[in-house]
């Protein structure tokens, strides 16, 4: 049987749910019947959908089970020369953007408003009533 080769566009073009190609090591595959059975949820899925998911499945550390589920689902291979990264070197971006910084000293001060309960004063209050109609009724 002859290998099926895909450029990068034709791989970029199945980026949802119900049609979704992954490349890892330059190996093409469709995991649209698998992205709703993935352990990690859809999400991870579909973040590399229509791009290269290589980096993604390698920094899990996913069982070998899992390594070799992977070829139920390849489909062909990524036409020599091409690169499916596009997506994922954009999502890396965004991801670098807005990572949290914890030594950030650019905010605001903003002391803490305490706001005030009557709950309390009112329960005391009401212990007091109780108590004093106790007192008198059984004294």
């Amino acid at each position: 049987m002859a290998k099926i080769v895909y450029t990068a566009d034709e791989v970029a073009r199945h980026d949802n749910i119900n049609d979704l190609w992954v490349v890892m090591n330059r190996k093409v595959y469709d995991l649209t019947r698998f992205v709703k059975e993935h352990p990690g949820g859809e999400e991870v899925l579909l973040e590399v959908a229509g791009s290269d998911g290589t980096k993604c499945f390698d920094s899990i550390g996913h069982s070998e089970e899992a390594k070799l589920r992977r070829k139920i689902y390849m489909i062909g291979e990524l036409a020599e020369g091409e690169t499916a990264s596009k997506k994922v070197n954009q999502l890396e971006k965004k991801a670098e953007k807005k990572e949290p910084t914890i030594d950030n000293d650019d905010w605001q001060y903003e002391e803490v408003k305490e706001k005030k309960s009557y709950y309390l004063p009112l329960f005391i209050g009401i212990a007091v009533v109780v108590y004093a109609i106790i007192i008198k009724y059984l004294w």
